[in-house]
């Protein structure tokens, strides 16, 4: 009776040590994580930047920052992509190191959050509605 107690004692604390790995999620729960260029002005762009990233299924932080005009995020990677959430700023009215906005969306800005567009950003970028 004694041996059985210490080899169930010596059971669960292995146990304790295995468990983790036994039930460790695949590669795709691993959450994403990308930082990249995202053009703004002020806290509306901001607002309305990471509103729009929100949106997209599978984001679970957005976080964009005027200073260095970076948004960083992280995701779900088997329910979105950064091309994804990069597609959905640039429908908000944002241009995105790989995507743009059209020009209307981006003219129909209010006042202040209509910001100056990088030259090279427009001849090496897709707009968001290409595929």
């Amino acid at each position: 009776m004694k041996n059985l107690k210490i080899s169930a004692i010596l059971f669960a604390f292995m146990m304790m040590f295995m468990a983790p790995g036994l039930f460790a999620h695949d590669h795709e729960n691993t959450p994403g994580e990308a930082e990249f260029r995202v053009l703004g002005n002020c806290g509306m762009c901001k607002d309305r930047i990471e509103r729009a990233a929100y949106t997209v299924r599978g984001v679970r932080y957005a976080e964009w920052n005027e200073e260095e005009q970076k948004i960083t995020v992280r995701y779900r990677p088997n329910r979105t992509s950064q091309e994804e959430i990069e597609r959905t700023i640039a429908k908000a009215g944002h241009d995105t190191e790989n995507f743009l906005t059209d020009d209307e969306t981006h003219a129909n800005l209010h006042h202040c959050c209509i910001y100056p567009r990088d030259p090279e950003m427009l001849k090496n970028n897709r707009r968001h509605d290409e595929e």
